[in-house]
């Protein structure tokens, strides 16, 4: 005679349900992903860190010495400084207005220096620290047109890790640090450019009007940098916060098929019941 095991459908429930949160809050929805540069040593193939959104958007690393690191999230990419020391992004060049734009990365630097640029006076730059407004150690989210220089209220320049995010759509402009909101402002445009087409930068900022063209202001990135990624919409604050506190590459499942992921511990279980 076969003994029932004591797993009641309660159990299966509770099973189900923790499975799916688990997927749930480790995923993030990756529609309007342009750039995922997760910085891991294997993303580095013939002098260049490859795209992981799947758009081609490579970066060509132009001098010689970066370095991999243990980042935040597997590894990281160590920027030496210098002007001849960036990345350059392919096949993305800004031509038509950006409604709405998502950068989050996390940095660990003491000195100023640029994230991010597709050029302020033409479409944005985003910078750890900045030339204007007095900032010396905050972030800033330069935006046109015209030209609006902004930043925030959370020194970043002490060395040590922080998960930084800013978001831009028409109604609102955020700049998050280590997952909470920081400072929020009613933009003074309904998009981001555009002036004259540009090609972007990765560690120093861009005047490029082709591919790794002129770059302007040169004051580069020095430091450590993970996780970089760049959407074509705006992110939640609840979507700021998992990757602020992601510990693998969020977009490795959908979150749509968490169903079909937990069905084979559904199937489990049930099995289980009715042996």
């Amino acid at each position: 005679m076969r003994k029932q095991p004591k797993l009641t459908l309660l159990t299966i429930v509770l099973i189900v349900s923790v499975i799916t949160f688990s997927a749930y809050a480790a995923n993030m929805d990756a529609t309007d992903l342009a750039i995922y540069y997760s910085f891991d040593e294997d993303t580095l193939v013939n002098g260049e860190i490859m795209d992981k959104s799947g758009n081609g958007y490579d970066g060509l690393i132009q001098g010689n010495n970066f370095n991999f690191a243990e980042g935040k999230v597997k590894q990281c990419l160590e920027f030496p400084g210098g002007a001849g020391n960036y990345i350059a992004v392919r096949n993305l060049q800004y031509v038509e207005a950006i409604p709405a734009l998502s950068i989050a990365v996390w940095i660990k630097t003491s000195q100023r220096g640029v994230i991010a640029s597709w050029d302020r006076s033409e479409f944005f730059r985003f910078a750890a620290a900045d030339d204007q407004l007095g900032n010396t150690k905050f972030i800033a989210f330069d935006i046109c047109c015209p030209v609006r220089d902004w930043h925030g209220s959370v020194d970043v320049l002490d060395n040590q890790w922080h998960h930084i995010a800013v978001t831009f759509s028409g109604e609102a402009k955020r700049i998050y640090i280590n997952g909470e909101l920081d400072v929020e402002q009613t933009p003074h445009t309904q998009a981001i450019g555009p002036q004259a087409a540009r090609f972007g930068f990765i560690g120093i900022g861009s005047e490029a009007t082709e591919f790794n063209g002129a770059k302007n202001p040169t004051w580069s990135f020095k430091g450590l940098m993970d996780e970089f990624q760049m959407f074509h919409r705006v992110l939640t604050a609840d979507e700021v916060k998992r990757l602020a506190t992601a510990t693998a590459n969020p977009f490795t499942v959908n979150p749509t098929g968490k169903v079909s992921t937990t069905w084979g511990y559904i199937k489990t279980a049930i099995n289980y019941v009715n042996y």
